[in-house]
């Protein structure tokens, strides 16, 4: 068996285009399978393995322990590797062809509520420049969608201003596509503000947007995703938010489901906002069972309390005009 293994490398890597992550995931499922059939004594020839074998090998992999998703993973390679095999011509028929897959718990990701994001905003001290660089994560966060990596790599180049919208490019990376997300005026003076502190400590346009710090004084590295993490959830100890878990991507799942509130943000807007390649990648972020009971013209609208966060009184009249998107965001 293992000795088809090299093509079917190759195969994944030039013809279907996998990642050379993948391609090892795959490998090493397909050598675990072969460990498995010269552990039992069984031919590990790939035309004398029948659909029998390959269930108790399933079988062992349950009273393993193995949870449904990893056995789901194996079988997936394996009938990767054996559609391969008839594909090339080794056998005539591929014996994981009518082995029912595992069936899925759905498990959606957690969130915050709007109010949870306020009070996060209300710890930051934008009067400083760590505290408006972690006003500013918020933002990016709860407001754009973004994920932690993408906030990470950005650089001052990704900032585009036209003095009234401001538009952040988020690059192609190895595994999504580059996009460009909109932000209407309210939030986005705090991101021009700190970009002006930035070019106050002689940043360059590809040097990142976001730094850490030393107590008040800028290090100059970039935020690792441990570090944004560990961020979140210092913001949200001082909220007095109580939550099992508190991450970085739940900001992204708290902007993914608010834009199911807003006029104009169907599945496909949200998908392309978010850097969805798939509407099926957005099955995680909306419960079934939720229902929007109000929707709102435009994000400004829908944020409307945050104008208000840090100066309750001069910014009650303050008019940011909906929003840049195209989406009357």
């Amino acid at each position: 068996m293992l000795t088809h293994l090299p093509a079917f490398e190759r195969h994944l890597r030039v013809l279907k285009a996998l990642s050379e992550a993948s391609v090892s995931a795959y490998s090493a499922k397909v050598r675990e399978f072969a460990g498995w059939l010269a552990g039992n004594a069984l031919p590990a020839e790939p035309g004398s393995v029948a659909r029998q074998t390959v269930e108790k090998y399933f079988e062992w992999c349950f009273y393993r322990g193995n949870s449904s998703p990893t056995r789901l993973t194996k079988l997936i390679a394996l009938q990767s590797f054996f559609r391969y095999l008839v594909y090339a011509g080794v056998i005539e028929r591929d014996p994981t062809a009518d082995i029912p897959r595992p069936r899925l718990t759905r498990k959606f990701v957690q969130k915050f509520t709007r109010e949870d994001i306020l009070s996060m905003f209300r710890q930051c001290d934008i009067t400083c420049e760590k505290g408006l660089r972690d006003a500013c994560i918020l933002v990016m966060g709860a407001m754009m969608g973004f994920r932690a990596s993408e906030i990470s790599s950005l650089c001052l180049n990704d900032l585009v201003d036209d003095g009234k919208n401001l538009d952040v490019l988020i690059t192609e990376t190895k595994h999504h596509a580059s996009r460009t997300v909109y932000l209407w005026k309210a939030p986005a003076r705090l991101l021009r503000q700190y970009y002006l502190v930035r070019l106050g400590h002689g940043a360059k346009g590809s040097d990142p947007f976001l730094v850490s710090y030393n107590h008040s004084r800028p290090k100059g590295n970039r935020l690792t995703h441990a570090a944004l993490d560990g961020l979140l959830k210092g913001l949200a100890k001082k909220a007095g938010l109580r939550k099992s878990t508190i991450k970085l991507h739940m900001l992204r799942a708290t902007h993914a489901s608010d834009l199911r509130h807003i006029r104009g943000y169907d599945t496909p807007a949200i998908c392309e906002r978010m850097g969805w390649s798939s509407l099926s990648s957005a099955e995680p972020y909306f419960p079934v069972r939720e229902r929007v009971h109000k929707q709102y013209n435009s994000l400004h609208e829908y944020w409307i309390d945050f104008i208000k966060t840090w100066n309750k009184e001069a910014e009650n009249n303050d008019d940011d005009g909906g929003g840049g998107d195209g989406q009357t965001v």
